[in-house]
């Protein structure tokens, strides 16, 4: 969808979560996932695909979420997590679609 969507896509409940750093008081950095948005809606278009390398099957589970504007997830879009009924996915790059209405999401899936 590389348009403004209409009135209704935005079906899918997904949460978003900020990935942080936390330091324990032994002075040890760990990532940690803090909700951010719950829920929020979402437009789902699935771009999964398959790669056949040397005989090998490589499955790619890359999605784009359409999303309401958020001036954060604009900004701090590369330090969250989508999380939907499918899994958690890694946020790699936003595109604003119009000005200040939507952001396109490019995700993959996270092992």
């Amino acid at each position: 969808m590389n348009k403004k969507p209409q009135i209704g896509t935005l079906n899918q409940p997904v949460i978003l979560n900020k990935i942080t750093t936390v330091v324990s008081e032994t002075g040890q950095k760990s990532k940690s996932e803090v909700q951010f948005i719950n829920p929020l809606w979402a437009y789902l278009d699935d771009v999964s695909g398959n790669e056949s390398v040397d005989g090998k099957v490589i499955a790619l589970n890359v999605r784009k979420y359409t999303v309401r504007y958020n001036e954060e997830i604009l900004t701090e879009g590369d330090k969250m997590v989508i999380v939907d009924a499918d899994g958690s996915y890694n946020i790699h790059s936003i595109e604003q679609l119009g000005r200040k209405t939507y952001l396109v999401l490019k995700c993959s899936k996270r092992e």
